[in-house]
């Protein structure tokens, strides 16, 4: 039996079809242009469900979606999207009556969870706590081998922790969230605080095929050895460190993921992050969880196939 999982971006909608086991069977992309409206969206995604119907017949069962921004999962409604401009979208009702399939949608950073739950962890640790690293920060948690949703379906939303007090803006309008210090962008703005000549720091560390000021170049920069890119990165990981350690505190999880793109300068960021968490009072927690960095970047949209394909066959 398989299942088709969907990660729903900004710019491209991706789809892929997994087995049970995790492994990727065939993928494919088209462009989201939610400009055009949720209905033509979904038309087009429920042609492109269909395409792959045609070639897996019976043996696709399920649809999972992931979805950044707000959503109701008992309901199939993404109540907000900042990254697509909806609110109050009816998805999975609307794709079932399409297709056929059962569908389950959940947050993105919730299916990115159910993702390294399955994935990346086999299933080795009941409480997970998965933290996804990129432009914004979102996470979900599976506890007791399940997701967590709490009240509303809104559980999750580790990027607006308060860890400064009246701290740098946030996209979300508030100040001192985790994501005005660990988000991408707000990495990037603080690089360009110690960054005088920003020209010449993109020609000096920036890839040779991609002249840009980010997280890429930053990292390279201290590869190099550049004291400014290491002290973003470990102020970076200070902030990341003290609002995991609020998480482990709250959770007590066996395992922490972290994934995305920011994730990939862990060899910069993770001591001060470490120093963060033994730094605690209460030490029992932070000596037994583990924290794994993971560099699968679709765990979002394999995790909504196997979460699909779960809710299907129970």
């Amino acid at each position: 039996m398989l299942g088709i999982g969907i990660d729903i971006g900004g710019t491209n909608t991706k789809l892929v079809v997994v087995n049970r086991s995790g492994k990727l069977l065939a993928q494919e992309r088209f462009k989201t242009e939610a400009a055009l409206g949720a209905a033509s969206f979904i038309k087009r995604l429920g042609a492109a469900v269909d395409g792959l119907r045609r070639d897996y017949g019976r043996q696709l069962v399920s649809v999972g979606i992931g979805a950044a921004g707000d959503v109701d999962p008992e309901r199939g409604v993404l109540r907000f999207a900042p990254n697509l401009g909806w609110r109050n979208v009816k998805l999975t009702a609307p794709l079932e009556k399409l297709t056929g399939l059962p569908c389950a949608m959940e947050n993105d950073a919730n299916m990115a969870a159910w993702g390294a739950y399955e994935i990346e962890l086999k299933r080795k640790y009941d409480d997970v706590l998965t933290l996804t690293l990129g432009t914004g920060i979102g996470s979900g948690m599976v506890i007791d081998g399940k997701l967590y949703h709490g009240s509303s379906g809104s559980a999750g939303e580790a990027g607006h922790m308060k860890i400064i007090p009246d701290g740098r803006l946030c996209g979300c309008g508030g100040k001192g969230c985790l994501e005005a210090y660990c988000g991408s962008r707000a990495i990037m703005a603080r690089a360009r605080e110690l960054i005088k000549n920003e020209a010449a720091f993109v020609k000096k560390f920036a890839a040779p095929d991609r002249q840009r000021f980010n997280t890429i170049c930053l990292t390279n920069a201290a590869e190099a050895g550049n004291a400014a890119a290491r002290a973003v990165w470990a102020e970076t990981g200070r902030c990341l460190g003290m609002g995991l350690a609020s998480l482990i505190l709250v959770l007590n999880p066996g395992c922490v993921v972290l994934t995305g793109g920011v994730s990939r300068a862990r060899k910069w960021f993770m001591p001060a992050l470490r120093k963060a968490l033994s730094g605690q009072q209460i030490k029992t927690p932070f000596a037994r969880v583990q924290i794994k960095i993971s560099d699968d970047a679709d765990l979002g949209s394999h995790g909504a196939a196997l979460f699909g394909l779960e809710r299907a066959l129970k």
